[in-house]
């Protein structure tokens, strides 16, 4: 990724967050929230048949017109998994790595990675060991 799409997506998630601080500050009682040790969350098996993927939303909205969603995914070695997106989603690499295709690239991308998919990318995950990372979305909690 070239310095001038990393800047672009660090703007694109400042304003995502924005988006969802403004949303909860205009809520009646709004709350930080603090999860200890979330990164070692057990995460369910996002139920694709014969792939070890695994996703969990941590935070985030049920504003329609706003939504908001973060979380964990992690993916372990066995067989890959294709994900259409219907929504706009990066993604950082925290553990491991996992191993990122859109059909004409593929990148292994490691702790400490940034990965961005746009609305109507298709992508197709694996990894050689695992690698877990922190999601964040335009899309309603749960709504994977």
């Amino acid at each position: 990724m070239n310095k001038l799409n990393c800047a672009g997506l660090v703007v694109s998630m400042v304003a995502c967050f924005s988006i969802s601080a403004t949303y909860a500050a205009d809520a009646a009682s709004p709350k930080m929230q603090y999860i200890p040790k979330a990164q070692k969350s057990a995460l369910p098996s996002m139920k694709v048949e014969g792939t070890k993927a695994f996703l969990k939303d941590l935070v985030g909205n049920s504003n329609k017109n706003m939504p908001f969603a973060c979380g964990l995914f992690r993916m372990e070695k066995g067989k890959a998994l294709t994900y259409t997106y219907d929504y706009d989603e990066a993604k950082i690499v925290l553990e491991g790595t996992i191993t990122v295709s859109d059909g004409s690239s593929t990148i292994k991308a490691k702790a400490g990675d940034v990965l961005y998919f746009p609305k109507g990318s298709k992508i197709t995950f694996s990894s050689d060991s695992k690698g877990l990372g922190f999601i964040c979305g335009n899309r309603e909690l749960g709504g994977v």
